[in-house]
């Protein structure tokens, strides 16, 4: 037979989350099952929300990166690729964004920082599959293959990393929306 208690969803709320997962744990112990199920709710209620992986946008099945913006200090990673043309380093963005923007016409802006325009910048040809080495660990990201332009561009989109996009909303081929 399950012990009394007095615990209520509205206390259980104001408890820090380890007391809270103590009590959870000592009810299950007990078989409070009534006080498990709140000590539960509550948890789940407290779970943070998913970040949104880099490289997506909540309305990404309905625009496309038109620009793509890199802090890359003394064009690190890049590498020539003939007259006019260079690779960036490897970045990690979502492969279909990608896809997409080049079927578009993206283009691509390294920056030393988001407050200068970007030194170096370019029409993105096409793309391949790279290694980033970063400092304690290595994953794969995507290169781009720039046909550079002259005219610098300024940061675009929001948030706090090392990257920015700048996001338009898609349009059939031949519109002039």
């Amino acid at each position: 037979m399950a012990q009394k208690h007095n615990f209520t969803p509205e206390k259980l709320s104001t408890w820090d989350t380890a007391k809270l997962r103590t009590l959870h744990d000592n009810a299950v112990r007990q078989g409070a099952s009534d006080l498990v199920e709140m000590c539960e709710r509550e948890l789940v209620h407290r779970k943070p929300q998913k970040a949104p992986r880099l490289g997506q946008d909540e309305n990404s099945e309905n625009s496309v990166v038109s620009e793509y913006h890199f802090v890359c200090a003394k064009d690190r990673g890049v590498i020539g690729a003939g007259p006019g043309k260079f690779w960036s380093g490897a970045w990690v963005v979502a492969e279909t964004n990608v896809k997409k923007s080049i079927e578009y016409g993206a283009y691509l802006a390294l920056h030393e920082t988001k407050a200068e325009t970007s030194y170096r910048q370019g029409k993105i040809l096409d793309y391949r599959r790279g290694v980033r080495d970063m400092v304690d660990k290595q994953n794969e990201g995507i290169e781009f293959l720039i046909e550079e332009t002259s005219h610098p561009l300024e940061w675009q989109g929001g948030g706090s990393g090392e990257k920015g996009y700048k996001w338009e909303p898609l349009r059939r081929r031949g519109s002039s929306e």
